[in-house]
């Protein structure tokens, strides 16, 4: 038997987004860091591991002896190679997903390692494309005057162009940002901790004093914190004396910094700072920016994080390994974790966001958000985190979806009529389960669903729908309903006298109630195709209408 086990949903590499009539940055901003995905089968395959992996090199530590490589640093790329879909792992024991067993594993008939390698090899060439184009094939010095400058000064002008560059960046996610805040109370002054050129802290204090149409002489002066060569390259891009109105900076080294005990402040900004430093010195950092807090602040964290989905699923992990390349000691951290500092420091109320691009924001209030309602009414937010209860729950991959992209026929169930051996053996499937007219009817009282998706066997596929179902009805969605895949799993035999012993635990799966499951994923964007050759990865499909 091969060993592979369920890769997650395949990703959507960026120009698969190609559209003429797109405006929007992120699709270029996948495009420039599109390399780090190849970069990544390339070291995978240097290094050997989908060989070892083959060979019950199964856990981290087997695999950094076998591979010859740093144990944390290999858990890194794995979790990257993850998202990527060329491994995945059970219980700490890591395995090659179905296309790595097939073309990755030297041995293989159907090996392709090597011929992927070629493509690192013409990597160089491409790298002189512009060369080859331009008329001046000296082009790589084009707008340089070849002055020699002073390391002092060449510092400084490195500095210059990452925070420009930075801020380029920051400054297309300020305003989403600040719009979350617009119907929240909170209290200047801020304090915007690594924020670079301030743009954020900018945003957000020029979003409140226009919303409460405050008066000059009365609005609190917020800080920047930031590193002196920072700050100076800061003044640099941002020459009007407007741009610093009620902003103040305060240069050093937040790790030590001492600040005056009077300082408070009703915000605290953290955004891309705490993925500089790995995570006991994080959680350090973390605990010292929320001792200056005010009594009753908020604070709002802005990052890449491993574990959130968004946008660009794979976007955390890849980061990640970017900080590993680039830096000392970064690490994105991952939002689970940083919620459980805040709930730990006292902050009783938490909101993780994702952005329209690969980032997303953390809210946390000390006490209760003044105007909750707020969130309630924006019900994205809500829906996203349907599918982080269905991933925290262990399912592969979960897609929300409104009801109204079910499909179904009545052709269905004579499917299962006609191509079933186990056809009226099942008290949840033909002729017992409900008839598609039924479905469509009981629809008609939702407008959101959510597909899951994960792999066999049925009964831990099943059990896992119904804790999802219970978790979200507890949540507040009491109209919470689940189909299942396949035959109910629950009894191994339905009892003779056609009586269902636990209507608890059993469910009708999509197909018997006359969905049409391959027609309903498709609009999910899920990829699903028959299975042809004994030994294939097998998808299971779920279904939970949520209201």
């Amino acid at each position: 038997m091969p060993r592979y086990k369920s890769p997650e949903k395949m990703p959507d590499m960026p120009f698969c987004d190609a559209d003429f009539a797109c405006a929007d940055f992120q699709y270029l901003e996948d495009l420039a860091t599109a390399y780090w995905y190849s970069e990544i089968l390339f070291a995978a395959i240097e290094l050997g591991l989908f060989g070892f992996l083959e060979k019950e090199n199964s856990t981290v530590d087997k695999l950094a002896i076998a591979a010859s490589c740093s144990k944390e640093e290999l858990h890194r790329l794995l979790k990257a190679m993850e998202k990527l879909a060329l491994v995945c792992h059970n219980n700490g024991q890591w395995f090659n997903s179905q296309v790595a067993h097939m073309f990755l594993v030297p041995g293989q008939p159907s090996y392709m390692g090597d011929f992927f390698l070629y493509r690192k090899y013409m990597k160089p060439q491409w790298q002189s494309i512009a060369k080859k184009v331009s008329v001046n094939k000296d082009c790589e010095n084009i707008g340089n005057d070849n002055k020699v400058i002073s390391e002092e000064d060449e510092y400084a002008l490195k500095v210059l162009n990452y925070v420009m560059t930075a801020d380029m960046l920051i400054r297309q996610k300020s305003k989403k940002i600040a719009g979350l805040f617009k119907s929240l109370s909170w209290q200047l002054p801020l304090l915007d901790i690594g924020g670079g050129a301030g743009s954020l802290g900018r945003a957000l204090i020029k979003s409140k004093t226009n919303d409460e149409k405050m008066q000059t002489d009365i609005i609190p002066i917020s800080a920047l914190y930031e590193l002196p060569e920072v700050i100076i390259a800061a003044q640099k891009l941002y020459t009007d004396k407007d741009d610093w109105r009620h902003f103040e900076t305060m240069e050093g080294d937040f790790r030590f910094h001492e600040f005056e005990e009077s300082k408070e402040f009703g915000l605290i900004v953290m955004s891309n700072f705490l993925h500089a430093y790995g995570h006991k010195e994080a959680h350090e950092l973390f605990q010292k920016a929320v001792s200056l807090l005010k009594t009753g602040g908020m604070i709002l964290i802005h990052d890449y994080f491993p574990d959130r989905r968004g946008r660009s699923p794979q976007k955390g992990t890849l980061y990640d390994l970017n900080m590993m390349l680039n830096t000392y000691n970064g690490t994105c951290h991952e939002s689970t974790t940083i919620k459980c500092w805040l709930e730990e420091a006292g902050f009783p109320k938490v909101k993780v966001i994702d952005l329209d691009t690969d980032t997303s924001v953390i809210l946390a209030a000390q006490n209760e958000f003044h105007d909750n309602a707020a969130f309630d009414k924006n019900e994205k937010i809500y829906r996203d985190e349907w599918v982080y209860a269905a991933v925290d729950e262990g399912f592969q991959n979960a897609v929300i979806l409104p009801v109204a992209k079910i499909a179904t026929g009545s052709w269905v169930r004579q499917k299962c009529r006609f191509g079933c051996k186990e056809f009226g053996k099942n008290l949840q499937c033909p002729p017992y389960s409900m008839n598609n007219g039924e479905t469509e009817e009981m629809l008609k009282s939702y407008s959101w669903c959510m597909l899951v998706e994960d792999m066999p066997p049925g009964r831990k596929f099943h059990k896992k729908l119904l804790n999802l179902e219970k978790r979200l009805f507890l949540s507040g969605y009491h109209k919470a309903f689940s189909f299942g895949a396949g035959p109910c799993p629950v009894c191994k035999k339905c009892p003779e006298d056609n009586t269902c012993r636990h209507p608890d635990k059993a469910r009708p799966s999509m197909e018997a109630s006359g969905i049409d499951v391959y027609k309903t994923a498709k609009a999910a964007g899920i990829n699903l195709k028959p299975v042809s050759e004994k030994g294939r990865y097998v998808k299971y499909i779920g279904l939970l209408l949520l209201e």
